[in-house]
């Protein structure tokens, strides 16, 4: 005779644990169990209860003979999921001090009495004033409620390290600096210690001519790196391979990195010790994770036409349509000047795409014909979607066009603006679009980079007939 189950939960009392038995319907065990001195009723229920000790459990068992089993799933999942929801103390992750500037400025461009000056704004002026106006080269005007100084790179230089842990300074996206080293102080402005990044480490990403946004990402990485290194009374030259594999295998797991992250902090590690100090043996002794095989995200044609309709603005949503009908990246579209448009050859001109390289994508008909009521409305001058100062238009911006969008929508999902390109090129293979014009239109170097859409095809999946169709259920 098989045992039968009785499952165990915890039960209050006025303000007492209890156990609280439950069990399938059996007056034999039931009335059995009411004999044993210590287990109460409760009137409302008729369930049977017990003070929450495991020894009156062990007397029961040993009086049942192996009749009954206790089942204490029930109080696991309690400490189970307080375990999930608290997870206690965690590794430490590996973060570079940080400054707590009181007073936030933003950096922009503006021309006062026929110069071109650096303008710096606030909403906190008079708090400003204390750490700016000692500075001989600042000036401050009432009319704007702001300060100004000549556009010279060393005085923006003079002027970070004057300020650095009073005042935070954003500079605004239409600012292009010179210098790569002074744009460096601005992406590591809030460091609370001073970290020995060589000159030579920046100077040589600029003479690659690697991209801004790359340089930007190495560098944050490659900081962290030296700040650990540096913390470990280490020198960066005279560390070995085995040793380097473990700072970054420490890095990537205390601050949980995914696969991508790490392979970017090896990326920007790797460039010092192979490129900048030319030591060959790093190459080959760094350890990589294995790539990780995601499947991009795609959004229905049903999806994308209830965001494009969802968005009322008429320049927002030409943005939306242009990513969507062309499949581009977000930097390209903010990157797009009024001559890149060719509407007679029914073509859009990509410059210096990702890894600096130019191509053409269609100018689908309904976008001409939306890109000329935008043109006719806004009149932009240079760029082709340009911002409150006749700068680029912002990532941010387009950002939060989409995330209103797809809430007005009703969209659960909230899609990024890459899954409008991933979604242009899944709707064109599924259309029967080859693949290799696809890659063309997506500027891949490799194939392999554009056969990934052929995972999130349904076109062939969902022709498939799943075996569960022909069972009678």
């Amino acid at each position: 005779m098989e045992p039968i189950p009785i499952y165990i939960h915890t039960y209050t009392l006025e303000a007492q644990t209890l156990y609280r038995l439950s069990f399938k319907k059996h007056p034999t065990v039931y009335h059995w169990l009411k004999k044993f001195q210590f287990i109460q009723t409760i009137k409302t229920t008729g369930q049977l209860t017990l003070p929450a000790d495991d020894g009156y459990l062990e007397l029961i068992e040993i009086a049942a003979k192996g009749r009954i089993v206790f089942n204490r799933a029930g109080l696991q999942k309690e400490v189970i999921r307080k375990g999930v929801v608290n997870p206690g103390v965690q590794i430490k992750r590996f973060e570079i001090p940080k400054l707590s500037p009181g007073i936030r400025m933003q950096l922009k461009l503006a021309e006062i009495e026929n110069q071109t000056v650096f303008l710096l704004s606030t909403e906190t002026v008079l708090d400003a004033k204390k750490y700016l106006l000692p500075i001989p080269f600042i000036q401050y005007s009432k009319k704007l409620c702001a300060f100004y100084f000549e556009r010279k790179e060393p005085l923006l230089k003079k002027l970070l390290e004057a300020i650095k842990g009073n005042i935070f300074v954003a500079i605004h996206q239409h600012i292009t600096l010179q210098s790569l080293l002074l744009e460096s102080m601005f992406w590591s402005q809030n460091h609370a210690v001073q970290l020995a990044i060589p000159e030579t480490y920046l100077k040589s990403m600029k003479a690659a001519n690697y991209s801004k946004n790359t340089i930007h990402h190495y560098y944050h990485s490659f900081c962290l790196f030296v700040y650990v290194v540096q913390s470990q009374g280490k020198q960066l030259a005279e560390i070995s391979t085995t040793e380097v594999n473990n700072i970054v295998l420490q890095i990537s797991t205390a601050n949980n990195y995914s696969t991508s992250a790490t392979h970017i902090m090896i990326n920007a590690v790797l460039y010092y010790y192979r490129t900048v100090l030319k030591l060959p043996q790093y190459k080959t002794e760094i350890q990589r994770p294995q790539k990780e095989h995601t499947l991009p995200k795609v959004l229905s044609k049903e999806d994308v036409e209830k965001i494009i309709n969802h968005c009322h603005n008429l320049k927002h949503k030409t943005i939306l349509v242009m990513l969507y009908s062309a499949g581009l990246r977000a930097g390209e579209i903010i990157d797009l000047k009024i001559k890149d448009i060719d509407s007679k050859r029914k073509v859009i001109f990509i410059r210096k795409g990702k890894g600096f390289k130019d191509r053409t994508v269609m100018l689908s008909d309904k976008l001409t014909e939306l890109l000329r009521k935008y043109y006719k409305e806004y009149k932009p001058t240079t760029y082709l979607f340009e911002g409150q100062y006749g700068d680029q238009y912002s990532q941010s911006s387009m950002r939060a066009v989409l995330k209103d969008a797809a809430k007005r929508a009703g969209l659960k999902q909230s899609p990024t603006l890459h899954w409008l390109r991933h979604s242009f090129a899944t709707h064109l293979l599924e259309a029967g679009t080859d693949l290799r014009y696809i890659q063309q239109l997506l500027g891949h170097s490799s194939s392999k980079t554009t056969e990934i859409y052929t995972y999130v095809s349904t076109k062939h999946i969902s022709q498939i007939k799943s075996p569960l169709d022909d069972l009678s259920i």
